[in-house]
């Protein structure tokens, strides 16, 4: 399926795409913040084959709408997340999301109890802390004051694991500031990270009963290990899996690998 635009009840418009196997189980994915679905382009391969799969851009991403008045908290990108899902018809679907995609994911599967097969959850944390308030902060600084170069140079080493950042910086750096940026206003990225800030769900994530696996990059930096497993401590039943060698970014440094183990956590 070709590109779309769908128009939620508020009137902002939603970029979304829907590929794969017709009649087979749907999985959602859910963008990372200041990322958009080009971050699941290698992944894509190895997922449409099993599942019939929704990616989109939120409010403030990619191609959807960033409209001027801010802030765009979690739990507002997770109604409209849970708005387009229903448009489209899409029914008891799993999730996939990465970092404040994870973040979405949680805000669905609290809000929507027994919608959802489950969910496969990378970098996700239960809480935004102190310490991830300054670094946020500090990064909106960067892009206020000398532009996505500056926020890219700042966040570049949080996001990717040491070898990949290395093999790949001049291609990442090049993808951030002529693509990414040509398309996107500042402030959509600005209201994005200020919709973040002081977010937690920690007392609601005893409630979700639904199959949940958590993965942690090794490298990660931005949301280590050690804050990922607290959130698997505190949903009922939940998986825990640390991917050696891998930073933040577990579907964009290792595609295939994040696209098998989807893959055998959705056959339960």
């Amino acid at each position: 399926m070709t590109p779309a635009r769908a128009t939620l009840a508020s009137g902002v418009h939603l970029h979304y795409r829907v590929q794969g196997r017709p009649g087979a189980p749907w999985l959602v994915l859910i963008n990372g913040l200041l990322a958009d679905t080009t971050m699941w382009a290698g992944a894509l391969k190895g997922l449409t084959g099993r599942h019939r799969v929704l990616t989109f851009d939120s409010r403030g991403q990619g191609r959807s709408d960033a409209p001027a008045e801010g802030p765009y908290p979690v739990s507002l990108l997770a109604e409209e997340a849970w708005e387009l899902v229903q448009m489209l018809n899409i029914h008891h679907p799993w999730l996939a999301g990465l970092s404040n995609g994870s973040s979405i994911g949680l805000e669905l599967l609290t809000a929507h109890p027994g919608a959802f097969r489950g969910a496969v959850l990378t970098s996700a944390v239960p809480w935004n802390d102190f310490a991830m308030a300054l670094r946020l902060r500090h990064w909106l600084q960067c892009l206020e004051l000398g532009g996505p170069g500056l926020l890219f140079d700042a966040a570049a080493p949080y996001l990717w694991g040491d070898a990949f950042l290395a093999r790949r910086h001049p291609v990442l750096r090049d993808y951030f500031l002529r693509q990414k940026y040509m398309n996107e206003p500042f402030h959509g990225s600005r209201h994005q990270i200020h919709g973040v800030l002081g977010w937690d769900i920690r007392t609601k994530l005893s409630a979700i009963q639904d199959p949940v696996l958590v993965l942690a990059g090794a490298e990660d930096l931005l949301t280590p290990v050690w804050k990922c497993l607290e959130t698997a401590r505190r949903i009922p039943h939940a998986r825990f899996e640390v991917i050696p060698a891998v930073g933040h970014a577990y579907p964009v440094e290792d595609p295939e690998g994040y696209a098998a183990r989807v893959r055998e956590f959705t056959i339960i």
